[in-house]
């Protein structure tokens, strides 16, 4: 699964917004009372104190069916990836009138195919280089290399392209869709099991495949990619050397925290679980170790699925069930934007497609509670976190919205 489970209902009957070019952020009438408890003082002689906005959605642009929000460290500006292949850039407000990117002739997108994600490289500044995932015309996953055009920093340079992975991937859906750079600057990319209904190729739990897991690779500037020589199955007889985690369903986002480096994936489920994985990141905020099963097709969350085994099964910390009316599990990142204050920063945001509910949970092992926010973003289909590190809910449907105060 690439795109939700739910879009291939919704894309038919939906009438998607078109890109507009001027909308600066604005407030949209969902909003979310703050979490801080307001100031109790004795009578004093103070003045009192106004009290803090509460934490609202902040609409920032509508675009044609968006997929994903990026910048790289330290940058103003928002680079949007709309599903179809194009990347526009919003600069102070505005949204460019010509795409960053067009590579629409290259990308499909029936099913849950699309282009489905971007990540700059941790030198962008010097190097210019930046990575794509999408869905290439056979419907295979393809991760490509590019580079923005000489003297045109809102222009990528099409004739940059390098490809520096190619998976076959012959079903519609699970198609998985995220690039991010870790802490330790490598290229981590999450791949779904290959489609069908429980793992019909049985890949998840198959170190021989890539399908059904995240990988992690160091792409050379010239195109391909070596394998860090730290990866945990990197010298084990059978196993890929680009496999970073495994035993997922389909890990369409999933997010290390910027600070301390720990990973969430959001694991869509089959038929009754979704889930949210995390393993705590190691001291110094680098990502962890790596070589985690999450245990799926023996495992759907914490539920026996069916026969087999999954050594070393770690279990998820959240779970939805779709009795509660959840369907694809959309997993966001650890907030990390001081201006939303108590109650929001340190906490992990994630949501669902169905459900829209924007929710709120302060991660630990082994299991972990979360809240429901007043925040609701119809169509939900992914999280974004720009330069600065604030935090952005995106709309299948066309709205991109920035979790903020104002």
């Amino acid at each position: 699964m690439g795109l939700p489970r739910y879009v291939l209902l919704g894309l038919a009957g939906a009438a998607l917004a078109g890109w507009s070019g001027g909308d600066a952020e604005k407030t949209v009438a969902a909003r979310a009372a703050t979490d801080a408890a307001p100031d109790r003082t004795a009578a004093s002689a103070q003045p009192a104190q106004p009290a803090a906005r509460p934490v609202r959605l902040l609409l920032l642009g509508r675009f044609h069916e968006p997929t994903y929000l990026s910048a790289p460290r330290g940058d103003a500006r928002r680079f949007v990836v709309e599903r179809a292949g194009r990347i526009r850039i919003v600069r102070r407000g505005h949204v460019l009138g010509r795409p960053f990117l067009d590579i629409s002739d290259r990308v499909t997108t029936g099913g849950e195919s699309g282009l489905l994600s971007m990540a700059f490289a941790p030198d962008y500044a010097s190097s210019h280089r930046f990575w794509v995932y999408y869905t290439d015309r056979q419907g295979f996953i393809q991760i490509d290399q590019f580079r923005t055009a000489a003297g045109s920093p809102n222009r990528a340079d099409p004739g940059s392209r390098r490809s520096v992975l190619r998976v076959s991937h012959h079903r519609f859906n699970h198609k998985g869709g995220q690039l991010q750079v870790g802490p330790d600057g490598m290229l981590y990319a999450g791949f779904g099991d290959g489609g069908g209904a429980g793992d019909p190729d049985e890949n998840a739990q198959n170190l021989g495949r890539m399908l059904g897991k995240l990988i992690r690779i160091d792409p050379r500037p010239g195109g391909g990619y070596s394998i860090p020589p730290d990866n945990p199955f990197r010298g084990r007889a059978g196993a890929r050397p680009e496999i970073y985690a495994y035993g997922l369903r389909n890990p369409y986002r999933y997010s290390f925290d910027r600070r301390r480096g720990s990973l969430v994936i959001g694991d869509v489920g089959q038929g009754d679980v979704e889930e949210i994985d995390f393993v705590s990141g190691r001291a110094g905020g680098l990502a962890p170790r790596g070589g985690y099963n999450f245990g799926w097709d023996a495992f759907e969350g914490r539920r026996r699925y069916e026969s087999g085994s999954a050594p070393g099964h770690v279990r998820p910390v959240i779970e939805h069930t779709h009795s509660e009316g959840f369907c694809s599990i959309i997993g966001g990142y650890v907030i990390r934007d001081r201006a939303l204050g108590r109650g929001w920063t340190g906490r992990y945001v994630y949501g669902d497609y169905c459900d829209g509910t924007l929710r709120l949970a302060h991660l630990r092992r082994p299991a972990t509670r979360s809240r429901a926010t007043r925040l609701k973003v119809n169509s939900l289909v992914s999280f974004g976190e720009d330069g600065r590190g604030r935090v952005y809910a995106i709309s299948l449907n066309g709205p991109v919205y920035r979790i903020g105060r104002r």
